[in-house]
């Protein structure tokens, strides 16, 4: 029996290819130093938990809307209204998602057909490759210009063609950590508006900041000119594990991703909502992003600091999320160097080859890593980098 070629074309996920060798690393009794996983190591707070245990012990255990509770809908119509001045109607242009993955998946899915292409500037997050494949079209990786990854107009024009149906832009960025500038998604804007295709605009990160001010697409470009948001509550609130994200688009668009959900999964489970339109609008989960975001910064400026006392290795200082890409001296591939850095160091991290061909880089997380843990890791990977490129 033969499998289906769409999935056997699929991408295996760099980072779940990772964590499952050092798991089983882990049940042997192996000690890692963990920067591979996208995660942070933050406690879901408290009021977002008892949200939940409310919602189950008051009956919200049966199906929801398709699109999502009301509730939830309208508080982020009303936080994209009051941030960036826009109208968002939550009945025809929010749709609830379990994550953004998914979020990813259901627009993908709903407006490409068979064949049509998807520019993706790189580096750029691992899915996004295999997600545009699983939906019949033909990713276009676009490798972005300068040691400051820039998207230009004349870069994306460069690899168009009448098959192209969508952008795909993260900011802030996924491995890279930069913000993309105003005169970047102007650009963006520019160059889809010319050619009427869609852009996907990743900003799952638009919470963790610490140089710097996030620009979000809608700044710039209308839900009607084809602007579509994905969004979740994974990072800011340390919920990766709840599977909760959103979409904001036009409402042809949320019409026909919402045929999607109603046929896969029906719907989001109504108390991991409720969880988040807490998270949403409590004030609690606002000092909450603060402290993080200020423990996360002492984090990355201790691993700056650590990493420019490291010989033949360079990066860009990220202005935001939890990550740095890395620039390694290695001779071989980024897949072979991040096997050895695991297997005779300890160290886990992952190769920038699954972040769009970047084979000469890894990347670095301190999402879920402490101070004493980074202060080791600069110890060991400097010797590492020593033996390993030697």
């Amino acid at each position: 029996m033969t499998l289906s070629s769409r999935v056997e074309s699929v991408p295996i996920s760099g980072t779940l290819y990772i964590s499952e060798i050092v798991r089983a690393m882990e049940k042997k009794g192996k000690k890692i130093l963990r920067l591979d996983i996208g995660d942070l190591n933050f406690r879901t707070p408290d009021h977002i938990v008892r949200a939940l245990e409310e919602a189950v012990n008051k009956g919200m255990t049966h199906y929801a809307s398709s699109k999502g509770i009301r509730e939830l809908r309208e508080a982020i119509a009303q936080v994209y209204e009051r941030r960036y001045g826009v109208d968002i109607n939550p009945e025809r242009n929010v749709i609830i998602t379990p994550g953004a993955k998914f979020a990813l998946y259901a627009v993908l899915y709903t407006v490409l057909n068979k064949g049509e292409k998807v520019l993706i500037p790189t580096p750029c997050w691992v899915s996004y490759e295999g997600i545009v494949r699983m939906c019949e079209g033909i990713p276009v990786l676009i490798k972005t210009e300068g040691e400051e990854y820039c998207i230009t107009y004349d870069l994306l024009t460069k690899h168009y063609d009448e098959e192209v149906k969508a952008i795909i832009i993260n900011t802030p960025n996924n491995p890279t950590g930069k913000i993309y500038t105003l005169k970047e998604l102007r650009e963006v804007k520019e160059f889809a508006n010319e050619r009427r295709i869609f852009v996907i605009s990743d900003e799952v990160y638009d919470s963790i900041v610490f140089d710097g001010e996030h620009i979000s697409m809608l700044d710039l470009m209308g839900l009607d000119e084809g602007c579509i948001i994905v969004n979740s509550f994974s990072k800011k609130y340390a919920m990766t594990g709840w599977r909760l994200g959103y979409i904001i688009a036009n409402e042809d668009v949320i019409r026909s991703v919402n045929k999607v959900i109603q046929q896969s999964i029906s719907c989001v489970p109504p108390f991991i909502q409720w969880a988040g339109y807490v998270a949403l609008t409590s004030e609690e989960s606002q000092e909450f992003i603060k402290s993080m975001i200020k423990e996360l910064r002492v984090r990355r400026d201790v691993l700056d600091n650590g990493l420019r006392g490291i010989m033949n290795i360079t990066y860009r200082r990220p202005e935001a999320t939890f990550y740095f890409f890395v620039r390694i001296p290695y001779k071989g591939s980024s897949v072979e160097f991040s096997k050895r850095l695991l297997e005779e160091h300890s160290i886990a991290v992952v190769p920038g080859k699954f972040f769009g061909g970047y084979d000469n880089y890894i990347r670095l997380s301190f999402g879920s890593i402490t101070v004493d843990e980074l202060r080791i890791f600069i110890d060991k990977f400097k010797e590492a980098v020593r033996h390993l490129s030697s």
